[in-house]
């Protein structure tokens, strides 16, 4: 199903992100760009539009890690990720149209009640993995590197 929005809780994704959640530990900043290069192609495929939400201190979007279809947004000092997501869905006018993603239970309860809808990080991270693999090797003939025309899209 194709949906007008995907909301993404971005630290509870990530900390489901094989390797990536040890990355945090070093590097937040790498692992947080790492992950959003993970999920974006897979994302676009689910969604029109993308927003990836991370607990912050100061409230705006990251331009370096936007895209055309994709926002990462940082929540403001006052409020977590949780809070902006909820807000997000109840602002909504047409909530049944959002996918949001994370294994928050009480997060997954709070915008199922207003109408959204939910996929757990693991299976949405699933889906971001399975996704990666069939790129390559769906146009990539059986015992054979893959060629850099096997990463474009067919019809171009």
């Amino acid at each position: 199903m194709q949906y007008e929005w995907l909301i993404v809780d971005g630290y509870n994704l990530l900390h489901h992100a094989d390797g990536l959640a040890e990355m945090l530990q070093s590097d937040i900043q790498g692992a947080r760009h790492r992950l959003v290069r993970m999920v974006e192609e897979t994302a676009h495929n689910m969604a029109r539009q993308t927003t990836i939400v991370f607990d912050g201190r100061a409230a705006g979007s990251d331009p370096a890690l936007s895209s055309k279809h994709l926002e990462v947004f940082f929540s403001p000092g006052n409020l977590s990720a949780d809070s902006v997501i909820e807000r997000l869905v109840c602002a909504s006018p047409y909530p049944g149209n959002i996918l949001v993603v994370t294994s928050d239970h009480a997060e997954h309860d709070t915008v199922s009640s207003a109408g959204a809808q939910t996929m757990s990080s693991e299976e949405f991270m699933a889906k971001c993995v399975a996704d990666s693999k069939r790129t390559i090797s769906k146009r990539t003939p059986p015992g054979k590197e893959p060629k850099l025309g096997d990463l474009f899209p067919d019809g171009l």
